[in-house]
């Protein structure tokens, strides 16, 4: 017995539990300290929204006081009378020197004067050129104005020049730069941040010292009406703060320019990090208390919770294992579980392997264990050169009537048939590995077979289910069809060679069941080309590739075409046109039938609309299609949508849509004919029950099948048996159409046997709807 290691540290239940304890604490303290941040970081921002609110009530202050004092200082020389005398006279030194003295004492960087023309003295420049207009744009009673000029804020203060009317404006000009900002922020109580923000082309706003990204938070803050201009969070690469902007008017209605001031976050929440690390302390002291005291707690818990650990492990290592039951609490119970359980698991495994690898039914392996012993026996092969003396073969073998025994039986009589096969293939095969592989599917595997061996086997096993089987009561005969496939020539893995064995069974049930046949290389290229088919066709429903041709019906008492019986044609885009015999077994195996069958119903009636009254249009139907839901709904929406009374469509079946049932199958005859469409049983009389057909559904016509036909005019006996189905249609006041007419001799003998319509190359091959029209036009005539 292999010593089975310990229990990983950080494994253990106590050690999960002491965790447990931990993390449940560190998230309710994690919790309380995220509370706590949120009330300090709130009381902290009601705290900087105030400060901000104060102090931009108190820059608002400043900034009107500064504009009465330089306004006042303006004034003082704008009301001088030799200063205004100078300028009504344009001596231009006076002006000069008067506007440098009022520079030094408003202790402004720039004194300018703008007469009533816009010509500026004491300036020029761009900041002259925008100066010269702000006399002009400013509203009436405002007195100054903040402009953008290359990149720089200017705030310009004016003062009228009166003699007693305008004569001109004096303006200081004041930089709104670093130097001014630093200036505001040493008027606040807090550690505020002034920034001068000027409006860029596109209409947002950045800083005229970059030291601001631009962002849309930014722009909403300087941009919010008037009433609505409260703090703001601003998020830059400085950090966030509280910000409040003050547009700062200009020239226009909307403002170049404004007043950014701002408290940072780690300024505001700076006197409360004291109270945030001693909570933090106190947290982590609690929490190595609770760490110690858990550990401590489930260290007594699981101490037998390791001990079913370790016990577990044996188990799961196919050991037989026990623990001491101690106690009967909830441990104890848990361990006498256990023991049972570790008592019952060996033979529960048993059983989930024969559920696995086995069928229930008949006690033979599956197809999962068939799929593992043949891996292992061409690998067995491969490695001691048997393939050169036989290598391995897979009988495939498919009962081939055994839906109809559990339809007309029932599935219990099925079932002993499938145990009884089950219990004769062993007696047949001692030398070969039998399974089932579905419901009424079996494979044989033979190992390194003699030449002939695969051969008589398969032989012997057709032979014997040849043979009726008794079953209870009732003595069935069965039949069988086999596939059989030889490795390595027919498959070198284990998939390949099932595949190439269920080729060989396909090819065995299409050349008409009870038979044998080996794999043959043709047989893989015909699957391959037969899939490509499919896809092709798959793509020809979603493309609409399909076109109808008509094969005109001839009556032989009206002398005149009666009707045209509606041709599918598959032109592909690169095989060209393509014979029905080809694709259309391969739609109904693959269920596309259904909608090509609502293709053509509807475009066979919109065809009809063209024709005259007397024309009918005859649509083959499909077993599937007909049996499929909704097939009435089809017929319904095709007429009414192409507008064509019921009477002249034509819906033709054959005896193979009653196989699956004959009550619902009359039933929907019955409704197709209460809407007023005929009903035609085509191919009458290669059937083995057409008789008791007839007899359940009154047909509209009765198409006699080629078969009979072709040698009506030579062979006496043909011709009896179709003068016999024309004097059973006429009984049962029932049309009748000979199909296949090609020569004048068929046609005079069908005349003669009263026949009422007939269809061949005789008259027409089958044409598009526009030879059809024609062949209406210029009617043929029969001259036998």
């Amino acid at each position: 017995m292999r010593v089975v290691r310990p229990l990983l540290r950080f494994g253990s239940l106590r050690t999960r539990l002491a965790t447990l304890y931990a993390t449940l604490f560190a998230v309710a303290l994690i919790g309380v300290a995220a509370i706590a941040h949120l009330v300090i970081v709130r009381n902290a921002q009601t705290s900087v929204i105030a400060e901000l609110t104060a102090s931009g009530t108190v820059y608002d202050r400043i900034w009107a006081l500064r504009e009465a004092s330089l306004k006042g200082a303006a004034d003082v020389v704008a009301r001088d009378f030799g200063f205004r005398s100078a300028v009504a006279s344009g001596d231009g030194s006076t002006i000069a020197s008067a506007l440098d003295s009022l520079r030094v004492r408003a202790a402004v960087p720039l004194a300018m004067m703008v007469d009533p023309n816009g010509v500026v003295t004491g300036a020029n420049g761009a900041l002259a050129k925008a100066a010269a207009g702000v006399p002009f744009a400013i509203p009436d009673g405002q007195n100054d104005a903040v402009v953008v000029v290359d990149g720089r804020v200017f705030r310009l203060v004016l003062s009228p020049i009166l003699a007693p009317t305008e004569i001109g404006w004096i303006v200081l000009a004041v930089p709104l730069d670093g130097v001014e900002m630093r200036n505001l922020e040493r008027l606040s109580a807090i550690p505020l941040i002034a920034t001068m923000l000027r409006r860029t082309d596109d209409g947002s706003w950045t800083s005229i010292d970059g030291t601001l990204r631009p962002e849309p938070a930014l722009d909403r803050l300087v941009d919010a009406p008037r009433g609505a201009r409260t703090p703001a969070v601003l998020d830059q690469a400085d950090g966030g703060a509280l910000a409040l902007a003050k547009p700062l008017a200009g020239i226009g209605k909307r403002a170049e320019a404004a007043l950014l001031i701002r408290y940072p976050y780690a300024a505001a929440l700076a006197p409360y990090r004291p109270l945030e690390l001693g909570i933090g302390a106190a947290g982590l002291v609690g929490l190595l208390l609770v760490v110690v005291g858990s550990r401590r707690l489930a260290r007594s818990i699981a101490r037998p919770i390791a001990a079913l650990d370790k016990a577990a492990r044996l188990v799961e290592e196919g050991a037989h294992a026990e623990v001491e039951v101690v106690g009967r609490d909830e441990i104890g119970r848990l361990a006498a579980s256990f023991n049972r359980m570790a008592t019952g698991i060996a033979e529960r495994e048993q059983r989930i392997a024969d559920l696995a690898f086995n069928d229930t039914l008949t006690g033979l392996p599956n197809r999962v264990s068939l799929r593992e012993t043949l891996e292992q026996l061409m690998a067995r092969s491969a490695r001691t050169g048997a393939d050169r003396h036989g290598g391995v073969a897979v009988l495939c073998l498919d009962l081939d009537r055994f839906k109809a025994v559990n339809d007309t039986l029932g599935h219990g009589v099925g079932d002993g048939l499938l145990r009884q096969i089950g219990d004769l293939l062993p007696t047949m095969a001692p030398d070969g590995y039998i399974a089932r592989l579905s419901a009424d599917e079996f494979a044989i595997v033979l190992a390194e077979p003699a030449p002939d061996r695969p051969r008589a086997l398969a032989q012997a096993i057709l032979d014997a289910l040849a043979t009726p089987l008794v079953v209870g009561e009732h003595p069935i005969t069965i039949g069988v069809s086999i596939g059989i496939a030889v490795g390595p020539g027919d498959g070198a893995d284990a998939d390949t060679l099932l595949k190439s064995a269920g080729l060989a069974l396909y090819r065995a049930k299409t050349d008409g069941r009870g038979v044998l046949r080996f794999f043959e290389q043709a047989l893989d290229e015909a699957a391959r080309k037969r899939r490509e088919l499919e896809l092709d066709l798959r793509e020809a429903v979603s493309q609409g590739q399909f076109t109808l041709a008509f094969q005109p019906i001839f009556d032989l008492k009206a002398d005149r075409i009666g009707g045209f019986e509606a041709l599918l044609r598959w032109h592909h885009p690169t095989r060209g046109w393509l014979s029905p015999t080809e694709f259309i077994p391969i739609a109904e195996e693959t269920g596309l039938i259904v909608p090509i069958g609502e293709w053509v119903m509807r475009e066979a009636c919109r065809t009809a609309t063209r024709w005259p009254g007397h024309v009918r249009i005859a649509v083959n139907v499909s077993a599937l299609q007909f049996r499929s839901p909704g097939f009435q709904s089809v017929v319904l929406q095709a007429l009414a949508a192409s507008a064509l009374e019921p009477r002249r469509l034509e819906v033709e079946i054959t005896e193979s849509v009653f196989l699956d049932g004959e009550g619902p199958v009359v039933a929907l005859l019955h409704r197709l004919r209460a809407m007023g469409v005929r009903i035609a049983l085509d191919d009458f009389g290669t059937g083995y029950s057409s008789l008791s057909y007839l007899r359940s559904f009154p047909f509209d016509k009765i198409k006699i099948d080629r078969s009979f036909v072709i040698p009506v005019a030579e062979d006496k006996s043909a011709a009896a048996i179709v003068q016999a189905i024309i004097d059973l249609a006429a009984a049962l006041n029932t049309d009748t159409t000979a199909e296949g007419v090609e020569t004048e001799a068929q046609l005079a003998a069908l005349r003669a046997q009263g026949c009422g319509t007939i269809q061949g190359y005789l008259f027409s091959r089958p044409v598009d709807a526009a030879a059809a029209m024609a062949q209406i036009a210029q009617p043929m005539r029969a001259v036998a």
